[in-house]
């Protein structure tokens, strides 16, 4: 692939307003130089090998200058690497896009540019404020509130500019909010003008402050409102009493831990972005292949020596057709024999690779499954005693099901289809954890909560080299693991549940379905 940069806008912070050409570039980017508005999240697009460089600006605060930025991008172009420089918002409407590209265009180097949704755009619906409004508001104008800091005066004529539009928005102007409100009157606009501001627009910790141009000044001192804020002046701002819906949603503003490996996370994830909650990815566990895939694929090889296949989980399903496919047979193999399936994501999987489950107990549980099969065997359905089972599960799974139904008097091969490893936690928890910033922990086995404990554990052990504080003492650890125990935990069943008892959690939701879909409608009537 030729070397370029892609000028890439990354929208206003909602992970699901990236553009699909936007993704793409991240995708084939061996570079991603990204910006403090662009969302972590986007980061998850990138390849595996892809070097990931944070140049995040704010007010007095930059990690890399401008031209320093600049001279990176030449750099690794000239290196032979394809640059994806992600932007916040878009990035030709103040994010200085048109100065990169000339740098670009200077030094011989090829680019692209990718639009994004703008924040002056998307921020005020988000809250509920449309730019125009038929009969109430037929014009608007975007303006900056922070110019090149080597302008002797401001060329921005906000009085004419106001007086002309209906709606003004502001982008990064609250450090200067007096002056564009002092300014904005001068222009004649009545006191009485509705005005808003809107900080993190999009995100799960949006906040919307609405005032008049005579007390939003007052209002922002009073509540320390800080930015990055989108501000918003005219008699729109009034519609958003009865348009407003995001500030709605049921987890606005929770960060709800995630513990599931990272590639099984996306739906559950999606579910909560969907309320507005803002998803921590921390997996606690990674799936891998079994480390003896022998047993495995004997099994397959020998399935005409199976009644029944029990699948408990979407792993078993994938590793079973790998190994399927690994001894060169189809689902012709599968001649004669009933599928039983634990769970609708696991029925679906199957589906996808053209099995239909002949039984789904309703009761995922081991006892559920047990009772199940006994129902089945009173409708004649099943004879247990000359039964032959074939467990495609993980190495950690618990025997109890196996070892019951051998109590009935079937033949069982529970064969390790594949394996889970711990996932070592970011040093960024620790972070989260001592400033008390999650507000539930999710956890959907047995496992994620073991790993996460332990994961926490080797943090506190190593804080010292972890943190790096001024002159802040460092937490206890009896103050961090009671903090921790103080945080809702929400369990995906009984068994998950009772492992997070174990540990002194403190649990406050088990799901009644033990799926993801269930943990989520959980969560959802514990917030409502």
């Amino acid at each position: 692939m030729e070397a370029k940069v892609y000028l890439t806008g990354a929208g206003p912070g909602d992970p699901d307003l990236l553009t699909l050409k936007a993704k793409k570039a991240i995708e084939k980017a061996d570079v991603v130089l990204y910006d403090r508005l662009a969302n972590d999240r986007f980061l998850e697009y990138a390849g595996s090998e892809a070097e990931k460089i944070y140049v995040g600006k704010k007010a007095e605060d930059h990690h890399y200058t401008q031209s320093e930025i600049e001279t990176l991008m030449v750099e690794k172009v000239e290196a032979g690497k394809t640059v994806c420089r992600l932007k916040g918002g878009d990035p030709f409407i103040y994010g200085r896009g048109g100065e990169e590209a000339l740098k670009l265009k200077e030094a011989g180097i090829d680019f692209e540019i990718i639009p994004g949704i703008s924040s002056s755009l998307a921020v005020p619906l988000y809250a509920g404020i449309p730019l125009t409004q038929r009969h109430l508001a037929s014009s608007f104008a975007v303006i900056t509130g922070h110019e090149a800091a080597d302008k002797e005066e401001s060329t921005i004529k906000i009085e004419k500019i106001a007086a002309a539009v209906d709606t003004l928005v502001v982008l990064m102007g609250v450090g200067k909010l007096p002056q564009i409100v002092e300014r904005v009157l001068e222009a004649g606009k009545n006191p009485d003008t509705p005005a808003a501001l809107v900080r993190w627009g999009t995100r799960s910790h949006q906040e919307t402050l609405t005032g008049t141009l005579a007390n939003i000044v007052e209002k922002v001192e009073a509540a320390d409102f800080k930015p990055p804020a989108v501000i918003v002046i005219g008699k729109v701002v009034n519609l958003r009493e009865k348009l407003g819906w995001f500030e709605n949603k049921k987890l606005l503003g929770k960060n709800i831990l995630v513990t599931r490996p990272r590639k099984q996370a996306s739906s559950f994830v999606n579910l909560i972005e969907a309320e507005a909650g803002n998803a921590v990815l921390a997996p606690t566990i990674r799936i891998k292949e079994a480390q003896n895939i022998k047993p495995l694929q004997k099994a397959v090889k020998n399935l005409a020596e199976y009644t029944h296949i029990i699948f408990t989980s979407v792993n078993g399903v994938k590793y079973f057709m790998e190994a399927l496919e690994s001894q060169q047979l189809d689902l012709r193999a599968l001649a004669g024999i009933k599928v039983i399936t634990i769970g609708s994501k696991t029925a679906a999987e199957l589906k996808q690779n053209g099995i239909r489950a002949d039984f789904i107990p309703a009761d995922y549980s081991t006892a559920g499954i047990l009772e199940y099969l006994k129902k089945l065997e009173s409708e004649n359905k099943i004879n247990l005693s000359q039964a032959s089972f074939l467990l495609p599960r993980a190495d950690i799974a618990p025997q109890l099901l196996e070892k019951e139904l051998k109590k009935l008097g079937a033949k069982v091969n529970n064969v390790e289809a594949y394996r889970t490893e711990p996932v070592k936690l970011e040093a960024e928890m620790l972070e989260l954890l001592l400033n008390d910033e999650l507000d539930l922990l999710t956890f959907t086995s047995s496992s994620t909560v073991e790993n996460f404990i332990s994961g926490v554990e080797k943090l506190i052990e190593n804080q010292n080299q972890i943190l790096e504080f001024e002159t802040a003492e460092k937490i206890s650890d009896q103050q961090l693991w009671r903090q921790l125990k103080e945080i809702p935990i929400a369990c995906i069943g009984p068994v998950t549940a009772d492992k997070a008892g174990d540990y002194g959690l403190n649990v406050k939701i088990s799901a009644a379905e033990y799926t993801l879909e269930g943990l989520f409608t959980a969560i959802l009537k514990y917030y409502s």
